[in-house]
């Protein structure tokens, strides 16, 4: 029985598929023939919109251009091929149409009503699907503004008629139903005449109105299509059936400039009867191998019967045998094991002992090497900049400029202190909780960076850029750590860029509510991808001649402040290079 079910599920299914796959294909080619279609004439009123003639007679309101313009249209629709080509005024009212001389011309009428008209009057382009108030043929309308000196001064309207489409679908008489609904769910085109303007559900009040309102199905009641639907796939496909009771596989494609949605539907009756056929054969094939499989199993019994008689005492034997030497066997090699791993134990925690004593005393080194390697990195920019102000103090002194010499005197006595703060971390190696209430104005601290790294070669190529707050910032550093930190990053921008160009740096402070972050950015080539995630790591480094401290020994200062430092690349439209940002978590302070 679970054969027969399995069979006629699985045929079933897959003949399923097979439709589904067919009717989705056939969906997308029927879709891509009504967007063909449209497609087509989308150039019509745009051509008309373009026309000086047009133009004129919107402008001017002139019988005399009416009636050329009248033959105008005719006569570019004559090659086009459309239902009708027309101009609308901003009023509403058809100036000039290609069916000017026929009963049903639309010049005099008035379709400021219709949302085609009001789209394009509006500086867009039209797009709408009704029955004609004049004709009372349903087509597609394309409607295009009309501009002259910035300005919109009409509207050129294309109606193009999609009857010969459902006429070739009805013609070919396939085994396939084809539904074209718009976004209301209305029925527009079918290959089943009957089905023509239905619903397969009841409109909303709102899209009753616009309906009404719009005179969009005129003539129609737009009644339901009774259908049910008997199951849905994940898709969107479904299973339904019409009022003959048969059902359908339905298949959706979706025409999205439109908003309409094609419906192709195949009856299931080969479906079924596949399915059934299958179920009949796996039923029939079962009971064949069931009456086999009987057959054997008894044939099999009396031969086992015999011959278990006669081996039993003889397997139970030999059985006994192996058993017994597959024991020892085995109690051997669990012994050589086991002494193995007693000696591979031993062995190894001696050498763990080994690798302990000297892991301790390497990382007593690294410790060592990482601290006296920061702080000489620390201290190279200071030495560099109290050898240039001596070497400049004295020479000023020579000449006579005390006040610019006392100056120069001031500098390096800050400098100096900056050298005992750096020199005093070594003591205070053990203990960072010094800084913990100290605090730094960042403008002020950004000023005295720039004076300590002005003598630094390359100087004379920054181009900077400030963008500071009304008030003053304050934030929870060490003012010299957070000059340590600006001197870094500003020294890590000039050897960036590659003389003799310019080196842009720019520096802003973005505040939120209890939060301050300070962006750094330069227009060098940035922080190769592979290395963002390991910049701020000891000893990494990019530079050739680098020691790949400045950047981890700036993080630490900032960490240890309670904030964070990080880097991302900027991208082409922001001017390229990297930033850096310094993020505290502080409130704004104003100083007079």
């Amino acid at each position: 029985m679970l054969v027969t079910v399995f069979s006629y599920a699985f045929v079933k299914s897959r003949h399923l598929n097979e439709l589904h796959r067919t009717l989705a294909s056939r969906a997308e080619v029927y879709g891509s023939t009504i967007g063909g279609v449209i497609d087509r004439y989308e150039f019509l009123p745009l051509a008309v919109a373009q026309s000086d003639l047009v133009a004129a007679l919107l402008e001017h309101r002139s019988g005399a251009d009416a009636a050329e313009v009248n033959t105008y249209l005719e006569r570019i629709n004559r090659r086009a091929g459309a239902f009708a080509v027309y101009v609308i005024g901003l009023d509403g009212t058809t100036l000039a149409s290609s069916n000017w001389q026929e009963r049903t011309s639309y010049v005099g009428q008035n379709y400021g009503f219709r949302p085609y008209f009001q789209q394009a009057a509006g500086g867009r382009t039209g797009r709408y699907y009704g029955i004609g108030v004049s004709t009372g043929e349903a087509g597609y309308f394309i409607a295009q503004p009309v501009w002259r000196h910035e300005r919109v001064i009409g509207v050129a309207v294309a109606k193009v008629s999609l009857d010969w489409l459902e006429r070739s679908w009805r013609s070919h008489g396939g085994s396939e139903t084809i539904l074209v609904k718009d976004g209301n769910g209305v029925i527009l085109l079918s290959s089943v005449a009957a089905f023509k303007f239905k619903l397969q559900a009841p409109l909303a009040a709102a899209a009753q109105r616009n309906i009404r309102e719009q005179r969009q199905f005129q003539g129609q009641d737009l009644g339901l299509l009774p259908h049910k639907v008997r199951e849905r796939f994940a898709d969107g496909a479904s299973v339904i059936s019409l009022g003959n009771q048969a059902d359908y596989l339905a298949v959706s494609h979706r025409l999205a400039p439109l908003e309409w949605d094609i419906t192709v539907l195949a009856e299931l009756d080969q479906v079924h009867a596949a399915a059934r056929n299958a179920a009949v054969a796996a039923a029939l094939g079962w009971a064949l191998l069931m009456l086999g499989a009987l057959y054997a199993r008894q044939r099999r019994s009396r031969i086992r019967d015999r011959l278990n008689a006669q081996q039993a005492l003889g397997r139970a034997y030999a059985e006994l045998e192996v058993k017994v030497a597959q024991r020892t066997a085995d109690l051997q090699s669990a012994n050589l094991r086991l002494q193995a791993e007693v000696s591979e134990r031993e062995r190894a925690e001696r050498t763990l002992r080994q690798a302990q004593s000297e892991l301790v005393q390497s990382g007593k080194l690294a410790a060592i090497g990482q601290m006296a390697a920061g702080v000489t990195h620390e201290l190279n920019q200071p030495l560099a900049a109290l050898q240039t102000f001596s070497d400049n103090t004295r020479v000023l002194l020579a000449r006579g400029r005390i006040d610019d010499a006392l100056d120069n005197l001031s500098t390096i006595s800050e400098l100096v202190k900056r050298l005992g703060y750096i020199t005093s971390q070594l003591k205070g190696f053990a203990r960072r909780g010094d800084d913990a209430n100290q605090s730094a104005s960042v403008r002020t601290a950004f000023a005295q960076t720039l004076l300590q790294i002005r003598t630094r070669p390359g100087f004379e190529r920054l181009v900077l850029a400030e963008d500071w707050p009304a008030q003053d910032v304050v934030v929870p550093c060490n003012p010299i750590r957070l000059e340590q930190v600006f001197s870094n990053l500003l020294s890590n921008a000039i050897e960036a860029v590659a003389p003799p160009d310019k080196v842009h740096l720019a520096v802003a402070v973005r505040q939120e509510p209890g939060r301050v972050a300070i962006e750094v950015s330069d227009n060098g080539p940035g922080v190769p991808a592979a290395c963002l995630d390991r910049i701020f790591e000891p000893f990494y480094t990019t530079k050739e001649q680098g020691l790949g401290l400045g950047l981890s020994i700036s993080a630490g200062i900032i960490r240890a402040a309670g904030g964070t430092l990080t880097v991302r690349n900027r991208t082409v439209s922001e001017g390229g290079g990297a930033r850096f940002i310094i993020s505290f978590t502080c409130q704004r302070e104003s100083h007079a």
